[in-house]
């Protein structure tokens, strides 16, 4: 093949939100940045690499249009989580029978897989993918020998080789900032956050997680490390997207924001200084912030902070030991909810139904839990058996609970319906949509994939059928 010059980047729509109640996924609603896409689009900047995005969720390609399109290109990425990966498979078959064209996968559902490459895939990127994909394109370019890279699954002689893990980035301030000018900004938003404005965009201070849940993949696929950023580091990629794009919302996707207490009042303070003023979101731990935690909130809440997000999944001390949680955390929560809401914080607690040992009764001391916790929102979820992670090793040939799917799944939906048809949790929301004329606005045209989301309306993914976007 001639030198790789140009290479494309495909976020795929997938076929059902499965973990979810509903299977309308809500892009009218939300809608994030591939911010995955974004960093290797920087990085491939500085190696003279030109790149696009193709995002399904946007740009509404059908599989012959896209194989049309990157006739124009020398390599083609795919982005792959377990919910995408029949649809990826399909997409790699289709374009290697189309055109002679490498194709490369990667993402979370490449860990511990490599059944991409009997599917049209030429390489399998596992785990962090900046210096495995420069590598990569040097090995096109003919300046490297695939033996020598870390990180990838490929085929020899039929045989698929695996090669050694790939070396961390040990400095994440090395990195250059996402490279957000491939696409749109004006085309992503998330109205599930009620202090929602645009223009948006996500951010991460940090990669990896600390701890080691049994039904998650993160710890694994950043190599059992967590690293963050500097402050400085950080905050000059805010002051990048305010001066560029005029950013007002910035939501923070790390699986643990702010895990120290010096790391997070640097950060606030630092923020609080600057000539601007944002709103933003973070994922936190209950037993993050529980050393000096009204002075911490009280901080987070001057910077900007309005939504605070937590993934409890389990409020019963048996279950939580069964997926490796401290039985702690839900007391913990409580305290951090009960001041948050005081500051005027939004709320929002994920639950998963379906956990190993799972039980109709500790199901419901869940839900109990989550009708009195005070939290703004709660997301009630089914169990999801991800590729790679200890629940998927450990429950491989045996049942992790005696529940049936359809019992799971009835709870969950019941779940969410006493939630949001309780009297103090609709004033709750309300007294925050008030506060942001532009939500209702966006809200009235989604009424639908809301309610949807909520378990109040039972819907199915209407729009992807009829419209083919497969």
């Amino acid at each position: 093949m001639n030198k790789v010059d140009k290479i494309a980047f495909i976020y795929l729509i997938p076929l059902s939100g499965e973990y979810q109640i509903t299977d309308d996924l809500g892009y009218d609603v939300q809608r994030r940045p591939q911010l995955g896409f974004q960093y290797l689009c920087a990085i491939l900047k500085q190696k003279g690499v030109q790149t696009s995005i193709f995002d399904q969720t946007i740009y509404k390609f059908r599989l012959d249009q896209l194989v049309n399109k990157l006739k124009e290109y020398d390599l083609v990425g795919f982005y792959c989580s377990d919910c995408h990966e029949d649809k990826v498979k399909q997409y790699c078959k289709e374009i290697k029978k189309k055109l002679d064209i490498p194709v490369l996968v990667g993402g979370p559902s490449t860990l511990q897989n490599s059944t991409f490459l009997d599917h049209g895939c030429d390489i399998v990127v596992h785990g962090e993918g900046e210096i495995t994909l420069q590598q990569i394109i040097d090995y096109y370019n003919k300046k490297r020998d695939i033996k020598d890279i870390k990180g990838i699954s490929y085929k020899e002689d039929g045989q698929i080789i695996k090669a050694p893990v790939q070396d961390m980035i040990q400095d994440l301030d090395q990195l250059p900032f996402p490279d957000r000018s491939k696409v749109n900004i004006k085309h992503y938003y998330d109205y599930f956050l009620f202090g929602m404005r645009t223009p948006y965009v996500t951010m991460i201070a940090s990669r990896g997680c600390p701890n080691r849940c049994t039904y998650c993949t993160s710890h694994k696929i950043w190599g059992m490390r967590y690293r963050k950023r500097s402050v400085d580091n950080l905050l000059s990629e805010i002051d990048e997207v305010v001066d560029r794009y005029n950013v007002k919302y910035v939501s923070f996707q790390d699986d643990m924001f702010g895990l120290t207490n010096d790391w997070l009042e640097e950060f606030c303070q630092k923020l609080i200084h600057r000539p601007y003023r944002i709103k933003w979101m973070a994922i936190i731990h209950p037993f993050s912030i529980r050393n000096d935690t009204e002075r911490m909130l009280v901080l987070m809440r001057n910077a900007g902070c309005d939504t605070l997000s937590f993934g409890l999944q389990t409020a019963h001390p048996e279950i939580l030991k069964n997926i490796n949680r401290h039985p702690a955390e839900p007391q913990q929560l409580k305290k951090i909810i009960a001041i948050a809401k005081k500051l005027g914080f939004v709320t929002a607690v994920s639950y998963i139904f379906g956990l190993p040992g799972d039980t109709k009764e500790t199901i419901q001391t869940t839900i109990d839990y989550s009708l009195n916790c005070c939290s703004t929102l709660a997301n009630y979820y089914t169990l999801s058996i991800l590729n790679g992670s200890d629940i998927a090793l450990e429950y491989k040939d045996k049942k992790i609970t005696d529940l049936s799917e359809q019992e799971i799944t009835k709870l969950t939906v019941s779940a969410s319906k006493k939630f949001y048809t309780r009297p103090s949790i609709v004033l709750n929301i309300a007294y925050f949509i008030v506060k942001n004329p532009r939500w209702i606005v966006k809200i009235i045209a989604s009424l639908p994939s809301v309610l949807a989301k909520t378990g109040l309306v039972k819907a199915i993914n209407i729009r992807q059928k009829k419209k083919g976007y497969r």
